[in-house]
């Protein structure tokens, strides 16, 4: 009997995928290209145990192997038990070289009671399930991509799945077991979901199918990146071009979409891209809330009326972020969409009848399902246009609101006080930890979502995406922030891409991100932190108007108390302040200024003496030995000599940018000014994001002197001083340039923030 210790994958980006290595007199070899198809992937990829094959690669696609080629001619007819079961040449017998070593791309799960029959590839075809030791086929009746998306997901393809009717696929023979399924979209399994079982009444010609990878359909063609191209679709097996006679702005949204980007950024008409030799031309219809092309109706074959070839240019990710806004915490308030640099509102027709939308909204930041929906009134107005309006969410795929079903930016008919509003129940996704690192400071960060932990993609990870991280788990600031699975390449999902963090996030999931599951990596791309090492050294300040006041809290035994303010003094607070690297000057405050805090009171009768470099060095009662409330919780004020203020804007989050330096006001010349440094500025003064870098004065012409020039900021500098710039003064910059910036928070700091520069 074969065992799966005799065949192996080598040198792919996870453990299902790689160059096919087999066992043969006590080494390892390859196996040669020549005939290697999906019939013999499929053998290999069902005798390791994992899923339907996704692909055969050929020539050295994972890298030329060495030793012995021990088969070639491989010729499966796919229900072998393994390889060595199939046609071959003879073991040991090949006329190849090492450039031609076949290799395998594996689904994740198999699924021992449903498979995919007739399609032109392993992600569709007609849907088959096994029950009382036969095959049958599944009924249409109420079929919909909830149940194509759970039929995907159990097979290991990607959780997303168009359906198919009438037998797309062909009519099969035997058995219809299932009809009138009815699944959420969140079971594991087609039949734990409701539905029919025999007897009832079905034809085969209702047979129902499914396309679970419909991004293989779609690809441009001829353009200058992946951005940008010819659009040509495969329908049927057969591959054509897309003719202009119903292109617009919504079949080019879905395409983009379709291929992991973002919105649709310009159309073309007039074969930008080449003209297409292929002999299909394709048209459809679309309304731009299909989660894909293939459900956009009237899907027509060589009927164009000009042969022109439809073209797109995509942006390159989600362009529409999520916030919730004035609400009293950050699980709840209105709901708001970045749009066109601004942000707007979602108006509330149909917002408090469907929960799907406001699900998803929870999801996108992070957090649990929709608690409770709310219109317009419940929550402070906001001041921006309403961007969406008559929101409806039909297929269970879509990761962000944008991709629902809408009247489209912009467009709409609603009453600017009815604004949709949600409240989000804690998170249970929100879980992190670090994995295969030498010790509980570093390694590679999980997340746990859907019940399974997954890895986070390295695109666009920085430290302050790290830091974000490392503060949610207790430890000190991100040391380094690492990329390449430099701890090791993860086994399962991919659940975060695209992270973008502005550093005052509670939780990785509040970061900006492509959405849950969406990405476009493998998990050679898995992302890392190292942070600095201290369990018993980590403090925090919470529930200020910005990171430099709060409460005092102190992590220990795993999580997260209060300081008593019983001999809290300026000196104790001096070094709060130059732990969390926010200066050597400290303001302490008791009397749970900044609200009571909850869990233990970790130290009490605290008495530095200033130079300690942890608050646990510091004398103390014992952790957990006080006679204190909470009512007596310790809070900081950090405070410096160097300040940045915005003037003459017409709100106190924009303005002018000037900055104290020994003791004068000045202002910031633009010479390089951009947003990393706008988001700089904005951080420091305590706001959560920049909105606008604005340049030529656009606040106004400052006076006195021009302090700071050539400003250039990664993003993650505590404030400007700490950003590449000329020497303070050095500059031949005049006030036309001065730069400005408008910032967003939920917050209200003051026109004037001390900074705390170490």
């Amino acid at each position: 009997m074969f065992d799966q210790t005799e065949i192996r994958l080598v040198s792919g980006s996870t453990i299902r995928v790689g160059r096919v290595e087999v066992l043969y007199n006590g080494e390892w070899g390859t196996v040669c290209d020549s005939g290697w198809d999906m019939q013999d992937a499929q053998v290999v990829c069902r005798s390791l145990g994992f899923g339907q094959a996704l692909e055969a690669v050929s020539g050295a696609g994972f890298g030329e192997g060495t030793g012995t080629i021990v088969l070639d001619d491989v010729n499966c007819s796919g229900n072998e038990e393994d390889i060595f079961q199939c046609g071959n040449a003879g073991l040991g017998i090949s006329n190849c070289g090492h450039g031609q070593d076949a290799g395998v791309r594996c689904a994740q799960f198999p699924s021992a009671n449903i498979r995919l029959i007739n399609g032109s590839n392993p992600t569709e075809g007609r849907v088959e399930v096994f029950y009382n030791g036969t095959w049958g086929t599944v009924c249409d009746s109420y079929w919909d991509d909830y149940d194509a998306h759970v039929v995907c997901q159990s097979l290991g393809f990607a959780a997303f799945g168009v359906a198919n009717f009438r037998a797309t696929f062909g009519e099969g023979t035997g058995p219809i077991w299932i009809t009138e399924t009815k699944c959420k979209g969140d079971e594991m399994d087609l039949l734990d979901c409701p539905h029919t079982s025999p007897p009832h009444y079905c034809e085969h010609r209702y047979d129902a199918g499914v396309q679970c990878n419909p991004r293989s359909t779609l690809r441009l063609v001829g353009g200058s990146s992946k951005l940008e191209g010819r659009v040509e679709m495969q329908l049927n097996g057969q591959w054509g071009s897309v003719c202009t006679d119903n292109w617009d702005r919504n079949a080019a949204n879905i395409v983009c979409r379709s291929l992991g980007l973002g919105q649709a950024r310009y159309m073309y008409f007039d074969s930008a891209f080449g003209e297409s030799n292929l002999t299909n031309a394709y048209n459809f219809d679309c309304q731009g809330f299909q989660p894909s092309i293939l459900r956009c109706g009237r899907i027509g074959v060589n009927n164009c009326q000009y042969r022109r070839n439809a073209g797109v240019r995509c942006y390159e990710g989600i362009l529409a972020p999520v916030r919730l806004a004035g609400g009293p915490s950050l699980q709840e308030g209105r709901v708001e969409i970045l749009y066109n640099g601004e942000w707007g509102t979602v108006c509330d027709r149909g917002w408090t009848v469907f929960d799907k939308p406001s699900d998803i909204v929870c999801h996108s930041i992070g957090l649990g399902n929709a608690e409770a929906t709310y219109g317009g009134g419940r929550y402070e107005q906001g001041t921006g246009p309403m961007v969406l309006d008559d929101v409806f969410c039909p297929i269970p795929s879509v990761t962000s609101i944008i991709q629902c079903r809408s009247e489209g930016f912009g467009v709409g008919y609603c009453n600017p006080s009815a604004e949709a509003g949600v409240r989000c129940g804690r998170s249970p996704q929100a879980s992190i930890r670090l994995a295969g690192g030498s010790s509980r400071n570093e390694g590679r960060v999980e997340v746990l979502w859907q019940s399974q932990w997954g890895t986070v993609c390295d695109n666009g990870w920085d430290l302050t995406d790290a830091n974000v991280v490392c503060r949610t788990l207790g430890l000190g600031p991100a040391l380094e922030a690492i990329s390449y699975a430099g701890f090791g390449q993860g086994a399962w999902a991919i659940v975060l891409d695209n992270v973008n963090c502005t550093g005052d996030e509670d939780s990785v999931f509040q970061c900006q991100h492509a959405g849950m599951g969406v990405h476009d990596c493998e998990h050679g791309e898995d992302a890392g932190v190292r942070c600095a090492p201290s369990p018993l050294g980590s403090v925090r300040v919470v529930n200020g108007s910005s990171r430099y006041e709060g409460r005092v809290e102190v992590y220990y035994d795993g999580k997260w108390g209060t300081v008593c303010d019983d001999f809290w003094d300026d000196t104790d607070a001096s070094v709060v302040c130059r732990m969390l690297g926010l200066g050597d000057n400290g303001t302490a405050v008791g009397c749970s200024t900044y609200g009571e805090g909850s869990g233990d009171i970790v130290l009490d009768n605290v008495r530095c003496l200033g130079n300690e470099t942890d608050l646990y060095s510091c004398p103390s009662n014992r952790p957990l030995r006080h006679d204190c409330k909470h009512s007596e919780d310790a809070g900081v004020q950090c405070l410096n000599t160097r300040a940045i203020r915005l003037v003459d804007g017409p709100s106190n989050s924009e303005g002018r940018i000037e900055v104290l330096y020994n003791g004068t006001w000045g202002t910031v010349c633009h010479d390089q000014y951009d947003m990393n440094a706008a988001y700089v500025a904005c951080r420091s003064l305590g706001f959560n994001y920049a909105l606008e870098a604005v340049r030529y004065a656009g606040f106004g012409k400052g006076t006195g002197p021009v302090i700071l020039d050539d400003v250039r900021c990664y993003g993650a500098e505590e404030d400007l001083f700490h950003c590449s710039h000329r020497a303070p003064f050095d500059n031949i910059c005049q006030h036309h340039k001065d730069a400005g910036v408008r910032c967003y928070s939920g917050s209200t700091p003051s026109k004037v923030l001390i900074l705390n520069y170490c």
